[in-house]
């Protein structure tokens, strides 16, 4: 009886008429007095509650009433914040299932979201929406932190990229001076055997 009654014309308005009264703030002795009621239904009549409202948000031919309800802003707000904590939840359960993960790679990679997606960061609101995005993590003490020490380490690494060739310079240079050494004094061993034959012959010749 609960189903038909949701699923009649005057059920919907009713529905409609507490969501906009629950909207509006309209907490007055008849509000308290639903709410009082839905504490006292038993276990059975909750159930058949609960399945009233799932026929009422699933089946097809209330999706233009359905419809209707979500264009009025604060009702569309008051809905998703109540259900914010379990779609956030209920997102991070879909991020962890395999089957998931792999439909939304498969859609980042079709070459219509992609286009789509170029598309839309060329656009004015997404480029200011990113420039505010910027400013306000700037503002961030947590960031400017980390922004310095990464720009602290890629100065480093260029510097250490800057010195690299003036060491190997500086190698050949201690290499090459090396090797003129070496001939040097081999030059003078030469000539020291030179002087050392000639006195030889100098002597014999003397005798």
């Amino acid at each position: 009886m609960i189903l038909d009654i949701l699923k009649s014309d005057d059920g919907k308005k009713a529905i409609s008429a507490a969501n906009k009264s629950i909207m509006n703030g309209d907490v007055g002795a008849n509000a308290l007095s639903g709410q009082s009621q839905i504490k006292l239904l038993s276990a059975n009549e909750s159930l058949q509650l609960q399945m009233a409202v799932k026929d009422v948000l699933t089946a097809k031919e209330n999706n233009q009433f359905l419809q209707e309800m979500m264009k009025d802003p604060k009702f569309a707000g008051d809905f998703a914040k109540a259900i914010q904590k379990d779609t956030k939840q209920m997102f991070k359960d879909l991020l962890k299932d395999p089957e998931y993960q792999k439909s939304l790679v498969d859609t980042m990679k079709n070459p219509e979201y992609e286009k789509m997606t170029l598309d839309i960061m060329k656009t004015a609101p997404y480029r200011q929406q990113m420039m505010t995005v910027m400013e306000d993590s700037i503002q961030s003490p947590l960031f400017r932190a980390h922004l310095v020490d990464l720009l602290k380490a890629a100065i480093s690494q260029q510097s250490k990229s800057d010195q690299m060739p003036s060491a190997k310079q500086e190698q050949k240079k201690s290499d090459s001076g090396s090797s003129g050494g070496g001939g040097g004094s081999d030059k003078k061993e030469d000539s020291s055997k030179q002087d050392s034959s000639k006195k030889k012959d100098d002597s014999s010749s003397s005798q």
